[in-house]
């Protein structure tokens, strides 16, 4: 490889780490959310990588990818081999999936038990004679800690006017979760036919979803053999892998040409098999029973097409 091709793939890495590092000073910075925006399909994806972390690694996330680029600068400049570097910031990035492989296993139960402890408070609300929206609203302040920043949005869209239905679509894929579709189905029905009985169906709906978090705990008390055995085979591959990157005598023949392809290839496949090994060991989340809404720039297209159609 001569110099002009090391430099388009240093320039091609160094892209990737500047677009890392932009996504990282967005993530800082913030973005208000509108009430009445779906979420767009970037931020789905962010919030599906930040729900399969623990909540430890997900709160520290930003400063997880600041390190990673860092780490990938640092084993750039003393390899002088961009795919060193990206490797190195790929295995930083990927450590709280190698060191958690449980995933988001106990986030689900938190949340399913959350949830019903909330449908119990929505049903005593309801059933004083407060109306759906107002139960909602005065929950906002009273709801488990696990989904109460998504019942306080719900209830600020409400506030503002917001459809219902679509509010509470937007809740669905805030949590984006079977059971949390199930309960947005009963709010659906409920806007639509304003019939009796949703005090009851809160209620029963509250003792289903305890039972299935119960029924989860169960399971995932199940695979921690699994887990712990993913974690330490995930750990101690990696150790061999830096140890033979980093060996002058074994790791001089990662700085080739040859060997830049195959170090990526190996690391893809070892990516690949932790991938394969988490899926043993993860707790999948409960299907999806509603579609997504569509993104802002999605429901613009659809609604041109529309008018041009009329």
């Amino acid at each position: 490889m001569n110099s002009s091709q090391w430099s388009l793939l240093a320039t091609i890495f160094g892209a990737l780490l500047s677009g890392g590092l932009l996504l990282l000073a967005s993530g800082v910075r913030g973005v208000p959310v509108q009430p009445d925006r779906p979420v767009s399909r970037f931020g789905l994806w962010r919030q599906q990588m930040r729900s399969s972390m623990p909540d430890a690694w997900a709160e520290r996330y930003r400063w997880l990818v600041a390190l990673a680029a860092v780490a990938a600068v640092i084993a750039w400049a003393i390899t002088l081999r961009p795919i060193q570097g990206l490797v190195a910031g790929a295995a930083v990035l990927g450590l709280p999936w190698i060191w958690n492989p449980a995933g988001n296993a106990q986030r689900q139960i938190v949340r399913l038990e959350a949830l019903a402890e909330w449908l119990q408070q929505l049903a005593g609300m309801h059933q004083s004679s407060a109306t759906l929206v107002a139960a909602i609203d005065a929950s906002s302040t009273r709801a488990p800690e696990a989904i109460r920043p998504q019942v306080r949005t719900l209830a600020a869209r409400l506030r503002m006017g917001v459809d219902p239905a679509h509010a509470y679509r937007q809740f669905a894929d805030q949590l984006a979760d079977g059971a949390v579709d199930n309960v947005v189905l009963l709010f659906l029905t409920h806007t639509q036919s304003h019939g009796k009985g949703l005090s009851r169906a809160l209620q029963g709906m509250s003792d289903l979803t305890a039972a299935e978090a119960s029924a989860l705990r169960v399971i995932d008390a199940e695979r921690n053999k699994v887990r712990s055995s993913t974690r330490w085979v995930s750990l101690i591959s990696l150790a061999l892998a830096v140890y033979i990157v980093t060996n002058p005598s074994w790791g001089a023949v990662y700085r080739t040409a040859t060997g830049q392809l195959v170090l990526i290839v190996l690391a893809g496949v070892f990516a690949g098999a932790l991938w394969w090994l988490r899926r043993m060991a993860v707790t999948p989340p409960a299907p999806r029973l509603l579609d997504p809404l569509p993104s802002a720039g999605a429901r613009g297209t659809a609604e041109l097409k529309l008018k041009e159609r009329v």
